[in-house]
């Protein structure tokens, strides 16, 4: 009933925009600007393979650098905001953003092409609901028994405001982010967004499928982040305190018994093997068997945790909003707390070398010299 309730509300909200809704969605398609202060825009994810640094943010922006060379922009073929990038190998390099898009580099940043946009997203997710539809429009027929079909055609009023909501937003345009992206291998990834989406590619990210349906989330909650362990399994972070597992590279998730009810923003795993997730109101919540059950930390703070990072040494170190950086000692578990001179938000950290640090932020790309860690 819930759902109802969302997708009728999103109904009247699409109905509400159709009339307004253009031709062109430039954002999609418009290449990013070049600017000479990229660095200062609002910058939302970051990752390091080897050597090579990546930040992507706003408006496109999507800055490497090699070393301690200087930051460089790439030219990218979309304007929307960038998410999330993340290292196939030295070469390969996927990127989320909003409005449905999926870029990819095969040469380390230097160029970029659209795999995904927005409008082939509507188009996968109005042919996914329509054979999910059919699906159950046959298990109707075949039911054994009225309390069987019932049951079907229950799920079958749900799923129908769903397909509504669909084809009325084939006239609105695209809308749904793309949070983070995932690949096991050079051919299979997936990509998680808001409203539950959950794509895979079995290709190298030529096609993409929406299986949403392996996740236990009827109520489509957002989907906020991908994080994979050394033995291969993935797990789905996402809002409302949900957290799911895989096993078998995908094929199926399983809902764990999560220890909040709050949004996880995060998570990572540590040289130990541990578990991590974090997110709303300064929650921190560690496990030592993969998941199974968790034990809460003190984060010495309130402010939401937005990204993480494990160090050299083996510290997990998590950064969130008014500038807040946590450090996590691995033995003790006991957290250090330190502020930005900015104060602004932070979504990701880096440790670039020794006791400094690669922030990203609402201020752009900022560094940071911790007091706790010795000066290389």
């Amino acid at each position: 009933m819930k759902w109802i309730a969302i997708c009728t509300a999103l109904l009247a909200s699409f109905s509400a925009h159709a009339q307004q809704a253009g031709d062109d969605y430039d954002v999609i398609f418009a290449p990013s600007p070049q600017a000479q202060r990229a660095q200062q825009g609002v910058m939302v994810g970051l990752n390091r393979y080897l050597d090579q640094t990546i930040v992507v943010g706003a408006f496109g922006t999507i800055l490497t650098k090699q070393g301690e060379q200087d930051w460089q922009q790439a030219e990218v073929p979309t304007s929307v905001l960038l998410t999330s990038a993340h290292y196939v190998d030295a070469n390969t390099i996927w990127v989320s953003g909003h409005d449905g898009v999926l870029l990819r580099s095969q040469d380390a940043g230097a160029s970029w092409q659209r795999m995904l946009d927005g409008f082939q997203l509507l188009n996968i997710e109005l042919e996914w609901l329509q054979e999910r539809e059919a699906t159950l429009l046959t298990r109707i027929e075949d039911a054994e028994d009225d309390d069987e079909a019932a049951e079907y055609e229950f799920l079958l009023d749900e799923l129908s405001f769903q397909v509504q909501a669909a084809e009325i937003q084939q006239d609105v345009g695209p809308t749904k982010p793309l949070f983070d992206v995932l690949f096991t291998d050079a051919e299979h990834g997936f990509a998680v967004g808001a409203f539950g989406m959950l794509l895979e590619t079995h290709d190298g990210g030529s096609s993409w499928a929406i299986v949403s349906e392996r996740l236990d989330n009827p109520t489509a909650f957002h989907l906020n982040k991908l994080v994979s362990n050394d033995a291969g399994d993935i797990f789905v972070i996402a809002e409302a305190g949900q957290l799911f597992r895989s096993d078998d590279n995908g094929a199926s998730f399983e809902l764990l018994d999560s220890p909040y009810q709050g949004s996880f923003f995060g998570g990572l795993f540590d040289q130990q093997g541990r578990f991590w997730v974090y997110g709303l109101r300064g929650n921190v919540f560690v496990s030592e068997d993969n998941g199974d059950t968790f034990s809460a930390l003190s984060s010495n703070t309130r402010y939401n945790l937005n990204g993480g990072t494990l160090m050299a040494d083996g510290t997990v170190v998590l950064a969130g909003h008014s500038g807040t950086l946590v450090f996590f000692d691995q033995d003790t578990l006991e957290a250090q707390r330190f502020e930005h001179s900015s104060n602004v938000p932070l979504s990701g950290v880096l440790q670039d070398a020794g006791s400094e640090f690669i922030l990203v932020g609402r201020g752009g790309v900022m560094q940071f010299l911790s007091p706790q860690v010795p000066a290389r």
